[in-house]
């Protein structure tokens, strides 16, 4: 198998082949350097393409996993597969690297899937350069070359919603755990702690509000000499603990 170098790339692209509507300044040694369309996917909030060519810029919001549309489609013959990585300078602001294929046969603009793994709002720029193709020479043209769908020419590729679960879904698995400690693996160490310390404070001031309406009741017992009243004190305050702790317990078992 052999990788096509720079040479080869223009010469393909001249007769209109491997990228079009690619521009030879953006060959590498033995690459091509994809770049950001006008379209893409969030999908976090949907499944339908995003056009920001008046914007001029797309926007990744922090945790949201996107589908970023080339400018450029390829055209991959039968004996060339193509290999794609994302930029470095990408992952190296909370983009989560990307390393995927085009087959041969596929034609089409090209959907990288990616998410950003920062606390940031990432926005890229159209025309600003999201990947690197290379090109290898098979040894002989591929008898069933690549004839799916693409998403950019019909709609979103298939997602598999199947394979995804809620909590709800999963809380019978024995290896998920309560709905909380699920959250706190996901979470960093510094806000987890903190999250527990409030938890821990939170559980004193209950003990601690249920406690003093019981030792007000005691008290008010021991300091009427009115058995009626005392009675109906006692009842009153009881009834208020009894109530404050069922607030508390309803409102934990509701989060």
């Amino acid at each position: 198998m052999t990788t096509l170098s720079d040479t080869e790339i223009k010469d393909k692209m001249t007769n209109n082949g491997l990228i079009i509507g690619g521009d030879f300044s953006h060959i590498g040694p033995a690459c091509y350097e994809l770049r950001m369309g006008p379209i893409y996917y969030d999908l976090t909030e949907g499944e339908h393409p995003i056009d920001v060519s008046e914007i001029g810029n797309i926007l990744i919001k922090p945790g949201h996993r996107v589908v970023l549309i080339t400018l450029e489609s390829l055209k991959i013959p039968t004996n060339i597969i193509a290999r794609v990585i994302s930029k470095g300078s990408l992952f190296s602001i909370g983009l989560s690297p990307v390393s995927t294929i085009a087959d041969p046969g596929f034609e089409g603009n090209l959907g990288i899937v990616t998410q950003n793994l920062s606390d940031k709002y990432i926005e890229i720029p159209i025309g600003e350069h999201i990947a690197k193709v290379d090109f290898s020479l098979l040894s002989s043209a591929s008898e069933n070359p690549y004839r799916g769908q693409h998403g950019f020419q019909t709609q979103i590729w298939p997602i598999k919603h199947q394979l995804q679960k809620t909590f709800d879904d999963m809380k019978n698995d024995p290896r998920v755990e309560s709905e909380e400690e699920e959250a706190f693996k996901i979470l960093p160490r510094a806000t987890v702690s903190v999250l527990r310390s409030l938890q821990r404070k939170q559980r004193m001031i209950d003990v601690s509000i249920l406690f003093a309406l019981i030792l007000n009741t005691f008290l008010l017992a021991a300091l009427s000499t009115n058995f009626i009243d005392t009675t109906i004190a006692v009842i009153i305050n009881l009834v208020s603990a009894a109530i404050v702790g069922v607030f508390i317990w309803v409102c934990k078992y509701k989060e």
